[in-house]
């Protein structure tokens, strides 16, 4: 059933929202972690790398090499 795009963008942006809201909670207590006990600070590079790498990832594999598929024809729906 199509649905409404401003509703479908008013979801997202709530769920964009709350995914910001986690992150920055979560970033904020390994801040802390990392004030208390500063050995979390490599275990905090290494989660940054992997986040970088992750990135990386996305744009290459998910979002750019998208736009220069080939289809094919079993690729389009039949109807």
């Amino acid at each position: 059933m199509p649905q409404d795009p401003y509703e479908q963008q008013r979801r997202n942006a709530a769920t964009y929202g709350a995914l910001a809201g986690v992150l920055f909670c979560g970033a904020s207590l390994l801040a802390l972690a990392a004030l208390v006990i500063p050995d979390i600070l490599l275990i905090l590079v290494v989660l940054a790398g992997v986040g970088v790498i992750g990135v990386v990832q996305y744009f290459t594999w998910g979002w750019m090499l998208e736009k220069y598929r080939i289809r094919d024809d079993d690729d389009q729906s039949r109807s």
